[in-house]
């Protein structure tokens, strides 16, 4: 029973990935038509979704149930995190910078998934929650090597923002976190550039041979 709920624990965060596709998306469809393009595409998903939803909890079709390890107990009644990941990408895009909503979403889907595997293979001890010391700073040093990846010479921006999403990440229990840590982390970030006049490079995805 236990090595089945670590798999399905696994499934569920490697299932966040699906996130960075999403981020993606965005950035193309920014790059070739414009941001109100790009926009609406992601709530074009979302809609989508939503309606999955629906049949999902309505109806309760049988192919479901073959996924069923996938949702949380709460989700099993009702929306998933993936719902409210797609609504962070939404809100994150139009508030907030590209660079700070990237850095936001990124570190929500890698420093989650970090925390989760290394807190449920090395974690012993739940301090908070289903947090462990060794998960929770597994998270945070992702978040941190997310950061100094895409943006090394934004010191300044990263640390704040690596720090807010373990934070909320932590203390996020009913809450989805997928709703709560992008939209705390893009909001310190945003407000850094505001208040330090930092200047943000152009949207450039050429480092991963897509634009």
């Amino acid at each position: 029973m236990a090595k089945s709920s670590t798999f399905w624990e696994f499934c569920r965060k490697t299932a966040h990935l699906s996130g960075l596709l999403i981020v993606i998306g965005y950035t193309l469809v920014y790059e070739y038509f414009s941001p109100r393009t790009a926009i609406l595409a992601v709530t074009a998903l979302l809609l989508i979704l939503i309606e999955v939803e629906r049949i999902r909890l309505d109806y309760r079709p049988k192919i479901a149930n073959l996924f069923d390890g996938l949702f949380r107990k709460h989700e099993k009644t009702n929306i998933s995190g993936a719902v409210y990941l797609v609504i962070s990408c939404i809100i994150a895009f139009s508030a907030f910078d590209y660079w700070v909503a990237f850095l936001a979403l990124f570190m929500t889907v890698f420093g989650d998934l970090s925390a989760a595997i290394f807190g449920t293979l090395f974690g012993k001890k739940k301090i908070y929650g289903n947090n462990t010391v060794i998960g929770t700073l597994a998270g945070f040093v992702t978040n941190l090597a997310v950061g100094f990846l895409i943006m090394p010479e934004f010191i300044l921006l990263i640390v704040p923002m690596a720090i807010t999403a373990s934070f909320v990440e932590f203390i996020t229990i009913r809450l989805d976190d997928n709703l709560t840590v992008p939209l705390f982390a893009g909001f310190v970030g945003q407000t850094i550039v505001f208040y330090s006049d930092l200047v943000l490079p152009p949207i450039d995805f050429t480092f991963l041979g897509l634009l």
